[in-house]
């Protein structure tokens, strides 16, 4: 199996189900390679494991346990004479840790490494980039010679961890009866496999080190031990009788990080709350510049309150490099963009007043916690008018009302009329009409989407005309603008936005700095949904209190970040971003993914005439 299929399997393993989209974010490929590679880890994990697929929803069903993880064990320690560059910078890495305190000749890597000296160039430069995230830094000199260099010694036990150790065994030699007695300490504290082998590995490193005379220090005062050393007292007697020297401050702390990392309920009260403190008072200093940011009126006390413990891990995790594992949907930034851009700024002022940094999977965890405080601060509800008209029967009465339940929450009141000219008579715009007579006089009627009663047994298609009713409500109370643009012509992705964008700023919705925003927001992230649809979304600082969308539809898809667009959903999210607001970019967001999903909705987008309305989108379906 190649590096390729073997990542491919290790990320369906961690994950549920997966769209292709999902997949092709995370991977950068085309559906065709995508198609191809799970074609291929297939045929190699023929009564193993398979990976299959459901409704456009690829998941692995794992048939035998033992055979995938000795699969995972023997792909990374297998000997494959430094062909694999991920296998050659680790040992790049090895020996420069080796020999720390001394420089290495480019020359002497590249022989015992059997590799062109280009080749261990081009290696360097990967593995600068990796060693950046951990504040690990290469030193050169003017002939040929390198050597690594680091603020906090324990940064190299974390690339240890986490780049030397996939392709090295760092293994403890133990007698069976000293074995026994770690593995039972351990799990008299946490009682997991995970934890054991974890621990153990960890003691292994710090001896590693010190053969290779590096003492790691203590970390940065932002990370705090939840359990105290009375709780660790015997396991670490065990280990102390296990190395045969005194352990620095640091070496404990890297020894036992496991065990701060998540909450147990063996953890210290006392040093629990000493670290909240801690947590509280970092963010007082973030939340405010948070709100700078985008001004949303929400309970950031009730917020923090949710949010410390998270905190509190998520620093000790990063700090010792350990990443999420992203259990949660990868498509979270473009689901929920303004949880999204809450979580972003959160971290890049952690760092900034931490010096720590953080992987990019914790955005969306941070995100779900912004999101929850977000449906909180959404929580007052609106009430969406109704209509009937007769001749409709009690069960159909009835029936709808039960749908419109489950749809709006008991948010909407229902008029009931006796026939179409009573309906006319009316001066109420409705969110929607139910009827098979269809209103033809009064012009607020006009824009009221007419829904068949037939129709209302299918809740798919009245969920699709419901949101698209939400939408142009909306529309025609002014909070929301929405515009199509066909383009003509060859042009990029970064072309046609840009075009939408420079557009929207002529004619006054947009100014010169959403297109700086823009461009900074597409060095950060994908904006890529997939299935052929971007959404560039970025907070508008006009001062224009309405959700923007412009839509560019593409004669030929155009390929971007590896991947097929063939229409764009620009979206402007205003910088006051009060409670109404809040709810109709909710909204918008709805109505961008049915449009993404459903072929007819999509095809009413392409002959979108501007004249006629959001409504249009509606027709046949």
């Amino acid at each position: 199996m190649d590096r390729q299929n073997f990542e491919m399997l290790n990320f369906f393993i961690k994950n549920d189900a997966l769209t292709l989209g999902e997949i092709q974010t995370h991977f950068s490929a085309s559906r065709v390679t995508i198609t191809k590679n799970i074609r291929e880890i297939n045929k190699e994990l023929d009564g193993i494991a398979k990976i299959n697929v459901n409704k456009s929803k690829f998941y692995l069903v794992i048939k035998n346990y033992s055979r995938i993880a000795k699969i995972q064990t023997n792909f990374l320690k297998q000997d494959l004479d430094f062909n694999d560059p991920d296998k050659r910078q680790a040992a790049i890495l090895q020996k420069l840790l080796v020999q720390n305190s001394n420089y290495i000749a480019l020359d002497d890597l590249a022989y015992e490494l059997s590799v062109s000296h280009g080749t261990i160039n081009s290696d360097l430069k990967s593995l600068k980039q990796l060693l950046a995230f951990y504040n690990v830094t290469v030193q050169a000199k003017p002939n040929n010679v390198i050597r690594l260099n680091a603020e906090h010694l324990y940064s190299y036990a974390v690339v240890t961890r986490n780049v030397v150790a996939k392709y090295y065994d760092f293994n403890l030699s133990l007698g069976k009866s000293l074995e026994y007695i770690l593995a039972r300490e351990i799990r008299q504290i946490d009682n997991s496999n995970d934890m054991v082998a974890t621990i153990k590995r960890n003691i292994a490193i710090v001896e590693w080190l010190r053969k290779c005379n590096i003492q790691i220090d203590e970390p940065c005062w932002y990370y705090h031990e939840v359990i105290s050393n009375n709780t660790t007292k015997n396991l670490r007697k065990i280990v102390s009788n296990i190395v045969k020297y005194t352990l620095n401050a640091g070496e404990w702390k890297f020894i036992f990080y496991p065990l701060n990392i998540k909450k147990m309920t063996i953890d210290s009260d006392w040093l629990v709350k000493s670290a909240l403190d801690d947590i509280g008072a970092l963010m007082e200093t973030i939340f405010p510049v948070i709100k700078q940011k985008l001004d949303v009126n929400l309970n950031f006390e009730r917020l923090l309150v949710e949010l410390r413990y998270h905190l509190l891990f998520l620093i000790n995790r990063a700090i010792y490099g350990i990443k999420s594992e992203g259990f949660i949907s990868i498509n979270i930034l473009n689901k929920y963009p303004v949880a999204a851009e809450l979580a972003q700024e959160t971290l890049k002022l952690m760092t900034r007043k931490t010096g720590i940094k953080f992987s990019k999977n914790e955005i969306s965890y941070l995100g779900v916690y912004f999101q929850m405080e977000l449906e909180e601060y959404m929580s007052s509800p609106v009430v969406y008018r109704i209509a009937l008209v007769k001749p409709i029967s009690n069960g159909m009465k009835k029936f709808i009302i039960e749908q419109l339940r489950e749809l709006l929450n008991d948010n909407f009141k229902i008029d009931i009329f006796n026939s179409r000219y009573e309906l006319e008579k009316s001066p109420n715009k409705y969110l929607l009409i139910f009827s098979n007579i269809l209103p033809t006089e009064n012009k607020l009627i006009n824009k009221s989407p007419t829904i068949r009663l037939n129709s209302v047994f299918n809740q798919g298609t009245l969920r699709q005309r419901l949101q698209i009713s939400l939408v142009d409500e909306a529309i025609n109370n002014g909070f929301c603008r929405f515009d199509v643009t066909k383009f003509v012509g060859e042009g990029s992705y970064t072309d046609r936005v840009r075009q939408l964008i420079v557009h929207e700023i002529a004619i006054g919705q947009l100014n010169e700095e959403f297109l700086n925003d823009w461009k900074k927001r597409e060095q950060l992230s994908s904006n890529i949904l997939g299935d052929g649809v971007a959404l560039p979304h970025v907070i508008d600082k006009s001062g224009l209190n309405r959700i923007l969308i412009t839509v560019g539809l593409f004669s030929k898809s155009v390929t971007y970040d590896s991947r097929k667009v063939k229409v764009v959903f620009l979206v402007a999210i205003p910088y006051k971003l009060d409670e109404n607001l809040s709810r109709i970019l909710s909204q918008v967001y709805d109505l961008i993914r049915i449009i993404a999903t459903n072929g007819s909705i999509f095809n009413n987008l392409k002959n979108y005439d501007q004249n006629q309305g959001l409504i249009q989108l509606m027709e046949a379906i």
